[in-house]
């Protein structure tokens, strides 16, 4: 059974009119920037509202996330007409097959993540990427309403930034539109502070959509379109088409799923939920399927809508549902009404939503607790705003692997001694109590052993040998989770270097995966007396009774070194 089915099936219905108010909300946004990005994809501007439908109604099905959009999005609408203007003219028939193939080869991309549990890739979105990505989307969610509250028409290209264009040509704006603009978001402020209970946007929506019915002010509106409900069908395409496909859907894939999953994710913050990313390569996959089927194009989860939506107080992916029954109401009745709802008054909802998205307050935790992390995220912003979403994610993520890396290519090493009365160890530094024994160093080594610290581990053990004249070494491995190659042949080198000065050596504390690496790389055999003991002091036992003579077997000798 479908996970959203079950969601259903316990549903709380004192949520219903909370979902059908934040689904109205949702749905005047909708269904213009559904209209807008079929366009910019280079498709009949109807298709847009047939990707949104299937797409709420198959995500809501298999996904995990309760608020996330997935519909028609500006950057997917980009890269997929940058793909197929290459092969058929924008608009035509045969254009119209190639996106519906696209969608559905990008659905079935993912659906096969899902089918492989790939979703460990959304582990590396960490808590620093992540908040510079809310930020970052904050800023470029309300830097692209811009133009549309001011009623301006600028081409951005010629300028750095959408804020530059905007002010080098903020003559051009339209006062009705401005007025439009601010009256949505005084509605919707008063409304949040003073009746939380009723959807302010939504009341905006209408107000402005009466005023101008009934006055006709000069100011842009989104416009009405032509209606028709989507008819199921399957592209037609030749082999060699098809094959072309393969390989841009499945950059599409890989740019929808984390764009996604991270939105979702950010959906997330300060609540309980949690979102499954295996689940995700089924919801999306299943939308993009859908998407297909109906005639539609790619689709992706959306920044600006699903924190619209979270915005509203909708509950739960009942809102998405909802939306999706008033656009197939728009496709049949209400096309016309859209003549009517000014461009600035959409404007200033998304506005209201990405300014929620300015969290400073975790810029201040990550700075007060790490701070790597603090300048993580900054660098994730700088990216994001910088390159772009997809491209900041990159670059966060391989920045975040690189510091993870960097971390444990210089770890936290040990020289430990023995808690008095007991037989627990503990690291010299921070216990000056502990008990050493002379001549023997106990080392630990606080990371996984492989080629970034491998050297840094040779080095450091025979400097803590030779700083500590140390005749034997037991080495706890109980913090070593993995030995690659390079690691391996590091304690070789050690162990070589240890022999030429007549010092042996001996493990405690190894886990099973990496004795078997041990044994495996030969090391273990090249190991003194019993080789690999079970605990560290069955290690120190066995140096006392059979590797230092002149210690007594009952450790009256056992003093600092």
């Amino acid at each position: 059974m479908a996970p959203g089915i079950g969601v259903v099936a316990a549903y709380d219905r004192r949520w219903l009119r909370a979902d059908v108010l934040g689904g109205l909300t949702l749905w005047a946004m909708l269904v213009p920037q559904s209209l807008g990005f079929a366009v910019l994809a280079g498709l009949p501007p109807v298709v847009g509202l047939y990707a949104a439908i299937a797409s709420m109604v198959l995500y809501w099905l298999w996904g995990s996330s309760r608020f996330l959009n997935v519909g028609a999005e500006s950057t997917v609408a980009i890269m997929l007409a940058t793909i197929l203007s290459a092969m058929a003219d924008p608009g035509s028939d045969e254009y119209v097959d190639l996106a519906m193939t696209m969608g559905l080869l990008v659905g079935a991309f993912l659906l096969l993540g899902g089918v492989f549990r790939l979703g460990r890739v959304a582990d590396l979105l960490s808590r620093p990427v992540l908040a510079g990505y809310v930020f970052g989307s904050g800023v470029l969610i309300v830097t692209s309403q811009l133009q549309g509250f001011l009623g301006t028409d600028v081409e951005p290209d010629p300028y750095l930034t959408e804020i530059g264009a905007v002010a080098r040509n903020i003559d051009e704006a339209q006062m009705a539109s401005i007025a439009f603009g601010v009256a949505t978001l005084v509605v919707m402020l008063t409304m949040r502070k003073f009746v939380p209970a009723i959807p302010g946007a939504l009341v905006a929506v209408a107000g402005c959509m009466l005023v101008v019915a009934v006055a006709d002010p000069d100011v842009a509106v989104v416009g009405a379109f032509d209606g028709g409900l989507p008819v199921p069908g399957i592209p037609s395409l030749s082999g060699s088409d098809f094959l072309a496909l393969i390989g841009p859907a499945l950059a599409v894939a890989l740019l929808v799923y984390p764009d996604s999953v991270l939105t979702a994710r950010s959906l997330t913050y300060g609540t309980s939920d949690r979102v499954d990313a295996n689940r995700e390569f089924f919801g999306i996959g299943a939308a993009n399927v859908g998407a297909g089927l109906l005639g539609a194009f790619p689709v992706n989860g959306s920044q600006s809508r699903s924190f619209v939506l979270a915005d509203s107080g909708a509950k739960s992916q009942v809102a998405n549902l909802a939306a999706a029954f008033f656009v197939l109401l728009t496709l049949v009745f209400l096309a016309p009404v859209f003549d009517y709802l000014p461009v600035a008054t959409l404007a200033a909802i998304v506005i209201v939503a990405g300014f929620g998205l300015f969290d400073l307050a975790e810029f201040g935790a990550l700075w007060r607790y790490r701070r790597s992390e603090f300048w993580m995220a900054i660098v994730t912003v700088a990216a994001v705003l910088g390159v772009g979403m997809l491209i900041g994610i990159v670059i966060a993520i391989l920045l975040s692997l690189l510091a993870a890396v960097l971390r444990d290519a210089s770890p936290h090493t040990a020289v430990l001694g023995r808690k008095p009365g007991t037989d627990t160890f503990r690291d010299i530094a921070d216990h000056p109590d502990a008990v050493t024994f002379p001549g023997l160093l106990i080392y630990r080594f606080d990371a996984p052993l492989f080629f970034a610290n491998a050297p840094f581990l040779r080095d450091d053990l025979i400097a803590k040998v030779t700083e500590h004249d140390a005749r034997a070494v037991v080495f706890d491995m109980e913090s070593v989770q993995d030995v690659d190659s390079t690691g391996a042949q590091a304690l070789d080198e050690v162990l070589d270097e240890l022999g030429h000065r007549g010092i042996t050596m001996e493990f405690a504390r190894v886990k099973t995966e990496v004795r078997d690496e041990l044994q495996q790389s030969g090391v273990e055999a090249r190991l003194a007396g019993i080789g690999v003991h079970l605990e560290v002091d069955d290690a120190v036992t066995h140096y006392l009774e059979h590797l230092a003579g002149d210690t007594d077997a009952n450790g009256t000798s056992e003093q600092p070194q």
